[in-house]
């Protein structure tokens, strides 16, 4: 990393500059409950105005609880106990971290409120680097999977096989996706135990109504228009993925999307969006053949595809219309031949939820 333009960390509102270490990269070296060292830019008195609650302990003690989802315990604590340890030295504090196999919160036990506040503010800071090294768990999605389209992709499936599949193209079936899980994706997140889903579910339905449903009254339900393709790389002899093309009546839902991701990122439920929310509904990714359980592990496993053809064959193609009438917060790995992604929560549009 370029000491000089450091990664940006957005945390309550405030920004800090993220050094990032060996630590973090060599993550392979690391016991199995150990923490990627960290190293922030941070004062103190960034963080004494921060709103927690923090009551009498003992005597002469302070004590601040608070839930941190499991997988965190070991970025706080650190290789070998040095993260904790560091952060009880320089704030004199004590810090209490559920063992593996306990459930709690964790506590943080000081002398005053200007060093527990530091200690708390550090361990968030841990919590929103670490949650980008985790993997996503679910994301908010709409689903694509009508008639009109499962059928229109399937023939255009069949097409593309027929006239240039095999293996010296690398394309065939698996990579491909399953009809019934077309979608488009809005935002990912990263939910880790039972509280942060009932967070995100909160914020969903938080969403609706103050964004979403006077969005909608406003302008009105959405038809969502899938019409021809596009790769996500600049040079379409070597893609990974290739995707249908959204479009909708005007550029309106686009300024939807994007107020959607920015409201569950002031929550800290999704990264801060950097961009415009892109409209596509994948279509072929060769990821899908790391998913294949009889697909041998080798070199080709990553072989890119020459799409040029596929391109201009297909790029006035429409796959269908569809109403958007639902957004669905979708568990990953849930999907089935048959069954779209499991929803933690959903939301209709245009109508009252129960």
């Amino acid at each position: 990393m370029d000491v000089l333009k450091p990664e940006l960390i957005w945390v309550d509102g405030r920004c800090y500059r993220f050094f990032e270490s060996e630590a973090w990269i060599n993550k392979n070296n690391m016991d199995s409950y150990v923490e990627e060292d960290y190293q922030a830019d941070y004062t103190d008195e960034e963080c004494s105005d921060f709103n927690i609650e923090i009551v009498p302990h003992g005597e002469a003690k302070l004590k601040h609880s608070f839930h941190v989802a499991k997988p965190f315990f070991p970025f706080i604590i650190g290789s070998k106990n040095a993260v904790r340890k560091r952060i009880e030295i320089e704030t004199k504090t004590s810090i209490q971290v559920p063992k593996p196999e306990q459930d709690g919160d964790i506590v943080i036990i000081g002398s005053d409120r200007r060093g527990i506040l530091s200690a708390r503010h550090r361990i968030d800071l841990i919590i929103e680097v670490s949650r980008k090294k985790l993997s996503y768990t679910h994301f908010l999605s709409i689903p694509l999977n009508t008639d009109e389209i499962i059928k229109n992709f399937n023939s255009f499936k069949s097409d593309v096989i027929q006239k240039f599949g095999g293996d010296i193209t690398g394309i065939n079936e698996i990579i491909f996706q399953k009809p019934i899980k077309l979608h488009l994706t809005i935002g990912m997140l990263t939910l880790l135990d039972e509280e942060e889903r009932n967070q995100a579910v909160q914020t969903f339905m938080d969403c609706k109504q103050h964004i979403i449903d006077p969005f909608i009254e406003k302008h009105g339900l959405f038809t969502l228009e899938i019409k021809g393709v596009q790769s996500m790389n600049d040079n379409p002899s070597a893609v990974k993925i290739l995707y249908g093309i959204v479009f909708t009546e005007n550029d309106i839902l686009q300024e939807l999307f994007n107020q959607i991701v920015d409201y569950f990122a002031e929550k800290d439920l999704m990264p801060n969006r950097t961009k415009d929310v892109k409209l596509h509904v994948t279509f072929m990714n060769i990821a899908y053949r790391k998913k294949d359980n009889n697909v041998t592990i080798d070199k080709n496993i990553y072989k890119k595809f020459d799409a040029t053809q596929i391109l201009n064959e297909y790029k006035d193609t429409l796959f269908g219309k569809t109403v958007l009438k639902e957004i669905h917060l979708s568990q990953l790995k849930t999907a089935t031949e048959v069954n779209y992604y499991q929803a933690t929560a959903k939301i209709t549009l245009g109508e009252e939820q129960p």
